[in-house]
């Protein structure tokens, strides 16, 4: 296993302390409030308590992260037991970088979680043709599908 949480195995409700990691780039404050209010919504449908908010927003992977440097030190002294994300990518756009961050994670003793579908905002409003809001709505997936919460194993 990769570190992600097995979709198939239920969650450790015990787990008392949850957290997200967000990192919106470039910054827009309203897909980062999205992206956050669904990370919340996530959190309440798992039914874990709020989660602490760790964000590097505007800052590029290739420099430092001080947020995901906290959430990674709160980890390794216990203090997080659930990190949710929107996808593995929020921690680097490369997929051995972000899987390792995931590793060190679960090494730490958190699950990390996943949303399910791609969390992106919708944006603009439908009043093209039927054709176009067709692939408009296509193209902008509901992040809770039926069936709850899901992780990917997949990096």
């Amino acid at each position: 296993m990769n570190g992600m949480h097995d979709p198939h195995e239920p969650l450790n409700r015990a787990a008392r302390r949850s957290a997200m990691y967000l990192r919106c780039r470039p910054y827009d404050p309203q897909e980062a409030e999205y992206v956050r209010s669904t990370m919340e919504h996530l959190a309440h449908r798992l039914a874990l308590p709020h989660p602490t908010v760790y964000a590097d927003h505007g800052l590029s992977t290739r420099g430092p992260l001080p947020a995901l440097a906290s959430l990674l030190t709160a980890a390794e002294r216990g203090w997080v037991d659930v990190v949710l994300v929107p996808g593995p990518f929020v921690f680097s756009l490369d997929d051995r970088a972000a899987a390792e961050t995931v590793e060190r994670l679960a090494r730490a003793g958190c699950e990390v979680v996943e949303a399910p579908g791609r969390v992106v905002r919708p944006v603009g409003a439908f009043r093209d043709a039927p054709d176009h809001r067709r692939l408009a709505a296509a193209a902008v997936p509901a992040p809770f599908p039926d069936g709850g919460a899901v992780v990917s194993g997949v990096l």
